[in-house]
């Protein structure tokens, strides 16, 4: 047998067994995700179904197909969703980054849960929801992103930048390896204890949030004041009104105010000047926004934008 018949048997042999180990692990996830939705359905009382599942040995991510997910009461799924994918986590560590996104989220019209208060606009919309988690070990900074698109309706975007989320992240995974059925009401106590302490030392970095108009969003907020029994201009001088009441930074008023009347886009970021924890911030900032606006700019900064 001369070395490239040896080359090309190995390479053979190493794509069996790849085969044969993904149709192993491809199998033991479906059953794992079998079980995870066993008991969701048990804790919710929903019954949820799925085409297919798999995982890539490479990169470990995980993808769901075509779930249905519908009451004891509904014989037809209230909503669907085309592909669940989860990508990044890891069981006995904190991932870099994990991300989890939902694509072609569809809500059925007809399901008792959507027929009524529900606008025509969000009943036909297919969805795409997009979480990440990122977290650096070395400098204990983590972020949390969130992206929900109503197609043809309106994109929202959320991020949230913290510092000093080691301990949280410490605590956290120790809790999810816990079987909470077996915990003493003493453990119980304890852990909430370490969790509350882990969050309030939390350092607050930076926040974002940004609304975008993707074609319908004025007539969904028009088909949503119009069930409380009011009109457009009723809900701007609504939001005017609240606004004044609130103790919010001048941009911020402007911006909202803004937004009410195009009804196109709104942004909001929000930086902290100072690397604090969100227990001194959070008794700082209601004195500092409704009597010292000094006090507020040397805290936080603040960019706003409403069209």
């Amino acid at each position: 047998m001369n070395k490239t018949t040896v080359v090309l048997v190995a390479a053979a042999l190493a794509g069996a067994g790849y085969v044969g180990v993904n149709y192993y692990v491809n199998d033991q996830i479906e059953q794992a995700i079998t079980q995870k939705i066993a008991g969701f359905e048990a804790d919710t009382g929903l019954d949820v179904d799925f085409a297919s599942s798999s995982v890539d040995l490479l990169t470990r991510d995980v993808e769901i197909t075509q779930l249905q997910i519908s009451s004891l009461a509904q014989s037809a799924p209230e909503l669907t969703i085309d592909k669940l994918s989860i990508a990044g986590y890891e069981q006995d560590k904190i991932s870099p980054l994990t991300e989890l996104e939902f694509v072609g989220i569809k809500l059925n019209s007809k399901a008792d849960v959507f027929s009524q208060g529900t606008s025509p606009e969000l009943l036909a919309a297919t969805y795409h929801v997009k979480t990440s988690f990122s977290f650096d070990e070395a400098s204990g900074d983590s972020e949390f992103a969130l992206m929900v698109l109503a197609d043809e309706v309106a994109q929202g975007d959320f991020t949230i930048s913290l510092g000093n989320s080691k301990k949280l992240m410490e605590v956290s995974l120790a809790a999810s390896k816990l079987d909470s059925q077996t915990l003493s009401l003493e453990q119980e106590l304890q852990l909430q204890s370490q969790l509350m302490a882990a969050m309030q030392s939390l350092q607050f970095k930076s926040l974002a949030l940004t609304i975008n108009n993707q074609g319908k969003l004025s007539e969904f907020i028009e088909s949503e004041v119009a069930q409380q029994g009011m009109t457009l201009a009723d809900f701007r001088a609504a939001a005017a009104q609240q606004l004044q009441m609130m103790f919010l930074p001048q941009e911020v008023q402007q911006a909202i105010n803004d937004f009410a009347l195009g009804m196109n886009a709104l942004s909001l970021s929000i930086t902290s000047t100072h690397n604090q924890n969100f227990m001194a911030l959070s008794q700082q900032l209601p004195v500092a926004m409704s009597q010292d606006p000094e006090l507020l700019a040397e805290l936080i900064k603040v960019e706003a934008s409403g069209k």
